[in-house]
């Protein structure tokens, strides 16, 4: 596959996602707009809890699990 070709792939999947999100929302640009800015912010809300969560687990020497107790650390005889 060309890089024109590609290009022209990655544009074709990106209109059938904004016609996804349009369609979802009856149409309505507004919403569709509104409803894409609402995932930006949860997303990025996210990665800022796991940033937070994995430079801890670093710090740590360890990566601490979100959904649980971090692991327990060896003991050393």
């Amino acid at each position: 596959m060309s890089e024109q070709e590609r290009a022209d792939y990655n544009a074709d999947l990106i209109e059938a996602d904004v016609t996804a999100v349009i369609e979802a929302c009856g149409g309505d640009l507004r919403s569709a707009i509104k409803a894409l800015l609402v995932e930006q912010l949860i997303q990025e809300q996210r990665i800022k809890r796991l940033a937070a969560a994995l430079s801890f687990g670093y710090v740590r020497g360890q990566i601490a699990s979100l959904a649980g107790p971090p692991y327990p650390k060896p003991r050393l005889p």
